[in-house]
């Protein structure tokens, strides 16, 4: 079936016959609305993860983990880092480096 607003024509309605099957394809049309719908509220209403944003990072080296702006943050791997580490901006590689 096409997806999109549908507009039945007289010849579409002029029997009962047809009458029938433009009133099943409304109702479908209808039905498939509500569907997507009610969809989209479970998942606004979904229950959220408890917890600090800090706790929902993901601990895999992923893009989201280890790019800043889509420049990347070189190495990745910040479990080997020190306190006073400073992250600084390489123009050369256009990249990050922890130094």
């Amino acid at each position: 079936m096409a997806k999109g607003n549908w507009y039945p024509t007289p010849d579409q309605l002029d029997t009962p016959h047809k009458m029938e099957v433009a009133l099943r394809r409304v109702l479908q049309l209808h039905y498939e609305s509500v569907n997507k719908l009610d969809s989209l509220h479970a998942k606004v209403h979904a229950p959220t993860i408890a917890g600090t944003k800090a706790s929902q990072v993901p601990q895999v080296n992923t893009a989201a983990v280890t790019n800043i702006l889509g420049l990347p943050i070189v190495p990745s791997d910040t479990s080997q880092l020190v306190d006073g580490t400073q992250l600084t901006f390489v123009k050369a590689t256009r990249s990050f480096r922890f130094q």
